[in-house]
Formats: structure tokens, C-alpha cells, sequence
């Protein structure tokens, strides 16, 4: 994985913008703890922008309609407060939808995962789960808490 640097010479570090922030601080403080390790991680290979964390009835129905979600209300992981699921996109020179910058930026973020789960800091009573893995719909910004025995 290629670690992007600075004209100067220096490692690349990212911020959330203040959209991001709110929308990841509706979710599980595991989840927030993760994906604000991701990103401060300087082997982090992109930055990073959180498309949604909690969902209302109103938008979980709109994209379920849509065919953007295959759940209705009150079926998704976002749908619980604090939202048990977060979708997290690669930014490269705007939000990325290419695969190509999902997988790097997925084997990170598990990585972070597994380093906060061996330091005792996330993990009690669930595990992460990655839409990307999933056969069917992939969803590649999708992440989500599910119960551990799940």
C-alpha cells in the first residue's frame, strides 16, 4: 500500500470536516473511536468522509424505494441510535465510488479494528462487519456492528 506524502516529504494526515463529524457521532462510540483511529493513522491510504451514520424512518424508506438500500424501516444498522452501522467513503479528489480505492482503505480500517480490539478498547459483545465482504449488494462504504455470536 502506497502512503501518500507532502511536496515536503512528510506523511499525509486527514480531517473530518465538521459534516463528517456529525454524522459519525451518531454512531456507536466504537464505531467513532474506529474510523477516528483510521483516519489519524498516518498509514492510512486515503482520507475519508462518513456519508451516513444514524437514518431516520423518512430516509431509510426514500432509499429503500430507490433500490440504494434493501431494508426498510426499522431494519437497517443505522436505523438504531447510536447508529450501529457507518458509511465511510474513500476521498480521492472528491468521494470515491472505484473499488480500487475501497479494498486499501478496508484492509486498514480492519487493521485498526483488530489493533483496538487486542487492546481491549472495541469489540465487547459484537464484531465488525464490511459490506464489501457480502456476496450479494456489496456495499463498499457500508460498516456495521453485528452481535459477536451473529
Amino acid at each position: 500500500m502506497d502512503i501518500e506524502t507532502s511536496e515536503q516529504g512528510d506523511l499525509m494526515s486527514w480531517a473530518y470536516s465538521s459534516r463528517s463529524l456529525d454524522r459519525l457521532n451518531s454512531c456507536h462510540p466504537d464505531l467513532i473511536l474506529l474510523m477516528t483511529e483510521a483516519l489519524a493513522d498516518p498509514a492510512c491510504p486515503s482520507d475519508i468522509s462518513i456519508l451516513e451514520g444514524y437514518r431516520d424512518e423518512q430516509k431509510q424508506n426514500e432509499l429503500k424505494a430507490s433500490g440504494a438500500s434493501q431494508l426498510s424501516w426499522p431494519n437497517s444498522y443505522h436505523n438504531r441510535f447510536p447508529s450501529m452501522a457507518v458509511d465511510a467513503a474513500p476521498y480521492v479528489g472528491g468521494i470515491s465510488w472505484d473499488w480500487q480505492h475501497y479494498y486499501p482503505l478496508a484492509a486498514h480500517i480492519k487493521a485498526v479494528w483488530s489493533r483496538l480490539q487486542q487492546a481491549g478498547k472495541v469489540g465487547a459483545g459484537h464484531r465488525l462487519e464490511w459490506g464489501g465482504d457480502w456476496t450479494s449488494f456489496k456495499d463498499g462504504p457500508h460498516w456495521q456492528l453485528v452481535a459477536a455470536d451473529g
